[in-house]
């Protein structure tokens, strides 16, 4: 894969520095870091409950708070009216 990226000054200089000091080239460098930053990442644990706020799945819908306790009776209501019966 071909990543084409843009770098302010600063980022820029840091990375010249890197392959300068290192001898590496910019390919590896780069690979080395998402290496790193992948292997930071995933070594945390990550609660499905983050997972669904950050995706901003929690909170995207309005209903009843209890619905979790008394979905049997929305859904039975819900039928009911559907056909007929409510």
């Amino acid at each position: 894969m071909r990543i084409n990226a843009r770098l302010d000054d600063e980022q820029s200089r840091k990375l010249e520095y890197l392959r300068t000091v290192t001898g590496r080239t910019v390919s590896d460098l780069i690979k080395e870091a998402l290496e790193h930053y992948y292997a930071e990442v995933t070594a945390k644990p990550v609660r499905a409950v983050e997972v669904l706020r950050r995706t901003g799945l929690i909170g995207c819908a309005e209903g009843d708070p209890d619905l979790s306790s008394d979905y049997k009776r929305h859904l039975a209501d819900s039928l009911a009216a559907k056909h007929g019966r409510g």
